[in-house]
């Protein structure tokens, strides 16, 4: 992974092997950003997406195997009682033009991922909620 800041932006490439999620959590955290939003295209040769059930509240998982574009990455960054929370979305294609998305829980990039990291100067922060059983931005 290499970055590089550009006015109040960051231009992250991240490389064959790199893992999304994990990169961009030791980026932030390298960093010391609090908050952000990000979108990204690339290529991955694996993802596993999840979908949340809101009645269940539970995330139920897809692994795929193969190689696949990233037509759409995007997400955000939050802080959680200290913790840093990266929170994406991902739809990917294969080369039949088939399209799956969902909430990205992970993917090993194939190629190259080229990711704008917009950072927020202000904190934002993130709060259970009980009613959804999720983790919701929360603005004073």
């Amino acid at each position: 992974m290499k970055y590089k800041k550009i006015n109040d932006s960051w231009v992250i490439v991240l490389r064959k092997g790199d893992r999304i999620i994990e990169k961009l959590t030791e980026f932030v955290k390298t960093e010391n950003i609090k908050s952000g939003f990000f979108n990204a295209i690339g290529a991955v040769s694996s993802v596993e997406l999840a979908h949340y059930n809101l009645e269940k509240k539970r995330y139920s998982s897809k692994l795929i195997n193969k190689p696949l574009e990233v037509v759409s990455l995007m997400g955000n960054v939050a802080v959680k009682e200290k913790e840093i929370i990266v929170h994406a979305h991902i739809v990917v294609g294969t080369n039949k033009m088939e399209l799956y998305g969902g909430h990205l829980k992970e993917a090993t990039v194939a190629a190259t991922l080229e990711v704008i990291f917009i950072e927020f100067k202000e904190m934002i922060s993130k709060k259970y909620d009980e009613d959804t059983g999720l983790n919701l931005m929360e603005l004073e």
